[in-house]
């Protein structure tokens, strides 16, 4: 393949998982996953909690620098600051932020850290419809509002903002924010009952065009993929970040799959077919994955499966 983008090697990544959908403080390490670390004191001590919503941070090394980056922001405000204060991480260490997509599950606990980060000018990568009024109809007739972070409010805390559907370089072009994500896929569809409000009209929005991921080169293991709600499909996902930083090799893949409900349940056997030949090292589907998912890619890649959880680090 060959790259439109030159994204040089890190020299090693490490992602904590500091909101996501479930916890399990009993699980074991091993080389590569450091679980949330358990004392004599256990139940004596604030414990993490786990939300519907997803957040991660990223430190990426490379020479003699280091960086820090925080994809998404959970659902609430209260969420990734409680977290973030029991796994002792320091907001004002953080370098920049990443949105996945504007729904609310990523996006709601952005204003939360920046009101104590403390720091000016952090730039914030976005996407423009992240900002659109999104909402879901059920076959029911029910309708779920899904509130989109404000632009005005972000303004008002005096950050960066870097607002582009292309993708984007952080940190001397050692990490890749996607930007859209080409759909070439024949079973990845999109999300058929979601909408959103355009110039004051509500429209169907299936694709949800700002879906967009995280992708880090690292040196002599391949490209680490991490992906919010992965609406644009993960197969899509990676066959994207394969042809925009022309990097074959996928080791690490993490995020929510998308595969939950009836809707999507159909669509995890192609997945996984596709899946298994891209064959990454390690895979770790989280948040809106779904049970059936997830228990469908553990036995199908069973050396390449890591079930996640609030407070587990990720060590490549």
């Amino acid at each position: 393949m060959n790259g439109e983008i030159n994204l040089k090697s890190a020299d090693s990544v490490e992602i904590t998982t500091i909101m996501d959908n479930s916890l399990d403080i009993l699980m074991t390490n091993t080389e590569n996953v450091i679980r949330f670390q358990i004392g004599p004191e256990l139940f004596e001590k604030t414990l993490p909690i786990a939300e519907h919503g997803f957040s991660v941070l990223v430190d990426i090394k490379f020479g003699n620098l280091s960086r820090r980056l925080l994809f998404d922001t959970g659902v609430s405000k209260e969420g990734i600051l409680k977290n973030m204060e029991v796994m002792g991480i320091d907001p004002g260490t953080i370098d920049a932020i990443v949105l996945s997509h504007g729904h609310t599950d990523h996006a709601m606990g952005i204003l939360g850290f920046l009101e104590i980060s403390g720091r000016k000018g952090l730039p914030l990568i976005i996407h423009p419809d992240a900002y659109l009024p999104r909402k879901i109809i059920l076959p029911t007739g029910l309708e779920i509002n899904i509130p989109p972070p404000k632009r005005d409010e972000l303004m008002d805390m005096e950050i960066e903002l870097i607002e582009s559907a292309g993708p984007s370089m952080l940190f001397d072009e050692i990490s890749l924010v996607s930007g859209e994500v080409s759909r070439t896929t024949e079973f990845e569809k999109g999300f058929p009952i979601h909408y959103s409000k355009r110039n004051g009209v509500w429209v169907s929005d299936p694709v949800i065009s700002d879906d967009q991921c995280l992708i880090v080169n690292v040196r002599n293991k391949g490209l680490v993929i991490i992906t919010g709600c992965g609406h644009a499909g993960i197969i899509n996902i990676i066959r994207n970040a394969r042809k925009i930083t022309g990097v074959e090799k996928v080791f690490f893949v993490m995020g929510g799959f998308h595969l939950s409900g009836a809707i999507f349940e159909k669509i995890i056997d192609p997945t996984i077919f596709e899946l298994t030949k891209i064959d990454p090292r390690f895979i770790v589907p989280g948040h809106c994955t779904g049970y059936v998912a997830q228990h469908k890619i553990a036995h199908k890649l069973p050396k390449a499966f890591i079930q996640n959880s609030v407070g587990t680090k990720f060590v490549i």
